[in-house]
């Protein structure tokens, strides 16, 4: 492993032909961790600034394929979206199309069938999970059925979604606790595409993709259903059509539906360093990473500490129980790591941490040969 690291931490690579650049060492690394996780894939990549450093994918885009993946496929990342999300209705507060005290009641003022307990709930609160919406990482399945149901354009779906989720009193006084709820999520793209009067998936394309010059982002499974022209999630070893069976509701696409490609995926994590000034505020920024005083969970990142990082950073896992992925990012450091499967099986987490702790590793060679001591 000696030999690796000091090759990795001597060796930087542009996005420009970055999959031809990685050392066969690193190649030979990630794909031992993939075959001995029994995953289809895996992909990794990992930033210093806006450098990108490392970028490998490897194994196929399903069992039973010979089709390997490449380093320009999309990947699932589920719930990783949330930071995302979470971003764009930050760039919606800059343009004051909404504060981040806009409140439920305020926005769906004519909307009947909401207990009055929600109407004082804040669009912060709805992204930092203190709402008070129960926990639904295990939705009720009356409740998911009923979802799966909706008919009409996606922003008449989420209208429906509103009125579905809020029918009861809040599980908790909202603000005193933190309870992970992707409905949270959902209900706040659907307060932004009630004042914006667009869907969200346009405010996506048009607040983050387009102008961060992402063109690989899309919602659901990605690929064909004919042929199999990217990955495909599985359950168990079963690979999964592009279907929406593949995946979560469109629906709830703010909590976590978004596929794109690591590249991309880096476009938008360089934000979250600080390295888009002119895209997003330093104090915006700021106002994302910021848990308050309850919780760790801040706007789609959990806040944590890594000596590694130089002290405070940013992670997210996310899984639609067909893929897997996982980022973290060192904002101190100027560091930033990814890490996706095409799998979610009892192993995916523990091969995704597996990449990023090479990574990571390599970095603070380098670290402290820059900075002795550090």
């Amino acid at each position: 492993m000696t030999g690796l690291l000091a090759f990795l931490i001597a060796t930087s690579i542009s996005t420009a032909g970055a999959g031809d650049a990685v050392p066969p060492e690193f190649s030979e690394s990630i794909e031992s961790i993939r075959s001995e996780a029994d995953l289809p894939a895996l992909a990794v990549a990992a930033w210093r600034g806006e450098e990108l450093v490392f970028l490998e994918a490897t194994g196929t885009r399903a069992f039973g394929s010979e089709v390997p993946v490449t380093t320009d496929d999309r990947w699932h990342v589920g719930s990783c979206g949330k930071a995302m999300s979470a971003t764009v209705l930050e760039r919606l507060v800059a343009e004051g199309v909404l504060t981040w005290s806009t409140t439920i009641g305020e926005v769906f003022d004519d909307v009947g069938g909401i207990d009055d307990g929600w109407r004082e709930v804040t669009l912060r609160q709805l992204i930092t999970h203190r709402s008070g919406l129960s926990n639904d990482r295990k939705p009720v399945p009356a409740v998911a059925l009923k979802i799966r149901g909706l008919k009409g354009t996606l922003p008449e779906q989420r209208r429906a979604f509103v009125e579905i989720v809020l029918d009861d009193p809040p599980a908790f006084t909202p603000g005193s606790r933190m309870a992970y709820s992707n409905y949270g999520y959902a209900v706040a793209s659907a307060m932004a595409e009630r004042r914006a009067g667009i869907s969200w998936e346009n405010l996506c394309r048009t607040r983050l993709f387009e102008p961060l010059g992402m063109t690989s982002p899309g919602f659901g499974a990605p690929g064909s259903t004919e042929v199999v022209d990217q990955p495909r999630g599985h359950l168990g070893e079963t690979p999964l059509a592009p279907t929406s069976s593949a995946d979560n509701p469109l629906v709830i696409a703010a909590a976590g539906t978004m596929h794109l490609s690591l590249k991309d995926w880096g476009r938008f994590l360089a934000v979250h360093l600080g390295l888009r000034p002119g895209f997003l505020s330093e104090s915006r920024v700021e106002t994302l990473h910021d848990p308050g005083e309850v919780g760790t969970y801040a706007g789609g990142w959990v806040v944590t500490s890594r000596p590694w990082g130089g002290g405070e950073v940013l992670t997210h896992s996310g899984s639609n129980n067909r893929w897997f992925a996982v980022v973290w990012i060192a904002p101190i450091r100027g560091w930033a790591f990814c890490a996706a499967t095409n799998s979610a099986s009892e192993k995916a987490a523990g091969a995704c941490d597996q990449a990023i702790g090479l990574m990571v590793r390599a970095f603070q060679a380098k670290q402290a040969e820059i900075e002795p001591g550090s």
